[in-house]
Formats: structure tokens, sequence, C-alpha cells
């Protein structure tokens, strides 16, 4: 008999400390939610190259073949962002940082579009230094699956070679 009151206490002690500690971790709970998916980024598989133009002097003789590559960035499910940076591989100088197109196709959805990454104007009033190679970069609206992407970068005076290539998930 005394072992079955000393477990009636013992559940009844148990049940009335996890009901007045309940409102206290549910708070801590509430406030600190679990975080979402993180950003994810992928760099294209396959980078843009081009031959660069005629702009300064002997370039033309010697057209150098220049990569860059472009990188995908997954963050809200269904968006793909994608950017641009100077290449770190290759001596780039101003003439080449030039935008690229960059066309997609969702495989799981077949939904396809077409954006553009842009060179950020420069501003010649400024006085401090600037980066003469910055993009903008470009958010789709890609929805959720496997997406395929292809740049391309196209200008009167640089001559593509081959396109980029990136094959991601998108949450």
């Amino acid at each position: 008999m005394r072992r079955t009151s000393i477990h009636r206490l013992l559940i009844a002690g148990t049940i009335a400390s996890a009901t007045t500690l309940m409102p206290l971790l549910g708070s801590t709970a509430a406030a600190n939610p679990p975080p979402g998916p993180a950003d994810s980024t992928t760099a294209f598989q396959i980078p843009v190259t081009f031959l660069s133009g005629c702009g300064v002097g002997f370039r033309c003789y010697l057209p150098p073949l220049v990569p860059l590559t472009p990188t995908a960035t997954t963050g809200a499910p269904g968006e793909v962002t994608f950017q641009l940076a100077r290449p770190t591989t290759y001596q780039i100088d101003s003439y080449d940082c030039i935008g690229v197109t960059v066309n997609w196709r969702n495989l799981t959805t077949g939904a396809t579009g077409t954006t553009q990454v842009r060179r950020v104007p420069i501003d010649y009033s400024r006085t401090t230094p600037q980066d003469f190679c910055a993009y903008t970069p470009s958010t789709a609206e890609t929805g959720s699956g496997v997406v395929t992407a292809t740049a391309d970068a196209r200008t009167p005076d640089h001559r593509p070679v081959s396109p980029g290539v990136v094959i991601l998930p998108v949450p």
C-alpha cells in the first residue's frame, strides 16, 4: 500500500512540475523558432567564356579568352538569385566586365524565363575609388524543383565561345 501511495505522489509531483514549467518552456520555444533553410550558393559548373573584343589597341590581333563564373543562390522557396563577381583566376580589366543573359528552365514544372545580370553603371562624379567591375544581382521566380540555367555573354565587342551552365535544386 505504501508503494502505491509513493507512486501516486511521484506522478502527481511530476504533473504539477510539468504544468508549472510548461508556460516557461513554451514561451522560450515560441520566442526562438527553428531557423528556416539556409541560403545555398552554387557556382555555374561550366563558366561563361568569350573572346574579348578590340576595345584597346593590340587586342584585335590576339583576343584573350575570358572566363566568367556566375553563381545561383537559393534562399526563399521558388526563387533563385543570379550574380556575377570579378574573376579571381583571370586578370580582367573594366573593359571585360560585361553582363550576362541567363535563360532558366524548371525541369519539374516546365516553367521557363530569362533574366539579365547587368554591370553597375560607372559613376564618374564620385571622388572616392569604386569597383568598375560590379554587378547587380537578378532574382528569378523559378518555382520549386530542379532548375537548369545557361548564361551567355554577347555584345558587339565580345564574341561568345561557350555558355555557362548550372543545374541546381530549388526548395
